[in-house]
This record gives structure tokens, C-alpha cells and sequence, in this order.
């Protein structure tokens, strides 16, 4: 296969990578299985968490917690990309699995030696609790990716990930794990997943939503309808965390831009304009964690 002219946006977001085999374009290609840009966004999610646990900006342990949190973002993409290697040749044919850049033997190895790497930070800087969390999130999204997906739905996306910030609020805070905090931010957390995926599921018409795949229009209801939903969520985040009334103000501007995006949703969709939504509401979510992250240290 001749070499793909690739953007680095379709590598980082792990949409494509080139094709001509060679040593330079197979790490080109390991960056792509992880889907690095998207372990990035997620990044400003677990600074917030951590911050509303009590964690200081000084704190020694938000660096582990990242690297940690990247880790396994990373070993949860390319657990995806292993699982879709062969759906992947027709969906995204310039995938590194698809084109066979990257042998499943070799994204195997990979993300055993990240997955070994997070299991040793966590054990050693934080605790079990995080650890055990952590790996349920984990095969939450295998279930996910083996079964799930295809035979129920892509909403369920939102199952596992409920306990992403319940996970990392443990490694900080285990003795109010309980609490309702934690298990709001995982909530939001959820409630957003819908608003990335009903994009990037949008040109395939083979995956249901919830046992059924909704029309276009539908689907674009249901956007709105989660947008909605991640607003208030919000603002029980405002009330239980005693946040400034900026924070609401944050929120209500970032639904309003979420919300905007609905157009690329509709009857005259096109992959540019599903990738498009897809990369401005990730950036508008790291952002928004990101803020909250700030408005928790300095209430």
C-alpha cells in the first residue's frame, strides 16, 4: 500500500497513521492505536477530581496520578483498536491495525507493558482501592467493545466509565468514597460520553444506539436531550462542591456551544462535520474540567 498523506489530528485522535512500514511511522503508529489526543482531554478530568478530594496544586502525587490516568486511557484505546482491527479495515482502513503498521502481536505487547506500568504507580503511590477500580473500569470497556456495542447499544459506553472519577477520587480520598460527590462527578462524566459518541458512531448505520439505531434526527434529540442533562448535573456539582456562581456560568455557556453543534447532527451529516463535532466538544470538555479543576482550588 502506497504511503497515506495522514494530518497529525487523525493520528493523535487514532483515525489514521501512514502506511509505509518503517520504524519512524511505527511509533507514528503506536501513537495512533492509543489515541493520544484523546488521553490528553481526559487529563484536566482527573486534576479536577483530584482537586475536589482535597488535593492541593502542590500535591506530589498529581503527576503519578496523570501519568497513571494516561496509562490507562492508553491501554483502554488500544484494547479497542485490538477488538476492531478487522471491523476497522472497512470503518477506518488507515488505522496501523487495519493497514498492518502495527502487528496485533506487537499492540498486544504494548499494552501489556502499559498496563503492567500503571498497575506498578498505582500500587505504589496510591492504593488497592484505585487499583481494583481502575481495572473494572477496564474490563467495563472490554465488555463494552466485545459485546455491549454491537449488541445492545454504543449508550452503554457510559456503564464503565461512571467509575473513572469514583476511581481517581479513591486514590486521593478513599474514606469518603461514598460520599455523593464522587459518584455526581461519575455521573457527568457518563452523561457526556453520549455527546462524543453519538458522532463518532454517526456514518455507521450497523451499530444500534439502545437496541435499535434511531434516525438521524433522533439521535440529534438525543444530543440535546444529554446536553441538558450534563447542564444540571453540573450544577450539582456547583452545589454539593460550594463552587463560585461562576462555575454555573461556565457550564450554561459550554451547554449553549454544546448544544450549537446539533447541526452537524442531523439528516445531512458528513464524517467532516461528525469529526468536527467530535474534536471541538473534546476540547470544550478538557477545558471545562480543566476550569473546574481551578474554581475547586480556589474556593
Amino acid at each position: 500500500m502506497a504511503n497515506a498523506k495522514v494530518s497529525a489530528s487523525d493520528v493523535f485522535f487514532g483515525r489514521a497513521a501512514p502506511t509505509e512500514r518503517s520504524f519512524r511511522n511505527r511509533i507514528i503508529g503506536l501513537i495512533a492505536m492509543q489515541e493520544i489526543g484523546i488521553n490528553i482531554l481526559v487529563m484536566p478530568l482527573a486534576l479536577s477530581t483530584a482537586a475536589l478530594a482535597g488535593a492541593k496544586l502542590t500535591d506530589p502525587r498529581l503527576l503519578p496520578l496523570l501519568v497513571v490516568t494516561f496509562l490507562a486511557m492508553g491501554v483502554a484505546m488500544m484494547t479497542n483498536n485490538i477488538i476492531d482491527a478487522e471491523r476497522d479495515k472497512t470503518k477506518w482502513p488507515l488505522k496501523p491495525l487495519a493497514t498492518g503498521l502495527i502487528s496485533k502481536s506487537e499492540a498486544l505487547l504494548c499494552t501489556a507493558i502499559w498496563a503492567v506500568l500503571g498497575i506498578v504507580i498505582a500500587i505504589v503511590v496510591f492504593n488497592r482501592l484505585i487499583l481494583a477500580l481502575g481495572l473494572l473500569v477496564l474490563v467495563g470497556n472490554l465488555v463494552y467493545s466485545r459485546y455491549l456495542r454491537d449488541n445492545i447499544g454504543y449508550l452503554t459506553l457510559s456503564l464503565p466509565f461512571v467509575l473513572v472519577p469514583v476511581a481517581i477520587w479513591s486514590g486521593f480520598s478513599p474514606e469518603t468514597v461514598l460520599t455523593p460527590l464522587p459518584w455526581i462527578l461519575g455521573i457527568f462524566f457518563a452523561a457526556w460520553t453520549p455527546i462524543v459518541s453519538i458522532p463518532q458512531e454517526g456514518l455507521d448505520p450497523t451499530i444500534p444506539a439502545l437496541f435499535i439505531r434511531p434516525r438521524p434526527t433522533t439521535e440529534r434529540a438525543l444530543y440535546v436531550v444529554f446536553a441538558v442533562a450534563v447542564f444540571f448535573v453540573g450544577v450539582a456539582i456547583f452545589l454539593y462542591a460550594q463552587l463560585s456562581w461562576l462555575f454555573v456560568v461556565v457550564s450554561a455557556v459550554r451547554t449553549a456551544v454544546t448544544l450549537t453543534r446539533a447541526k452537524y447532527l442531523g439528516d445531512n451529516r458528513s464524517r467532516e462535520k461528525l469529526a468536527t463535532s467530535f474534536k471541538l466538544e473534546g476540547a470544550s470538555f478538557s477545558i471545562y474540567w480543566l476550569l473546574l479543576a481551578v474554581f475547586a482550588w480556589i474556593k
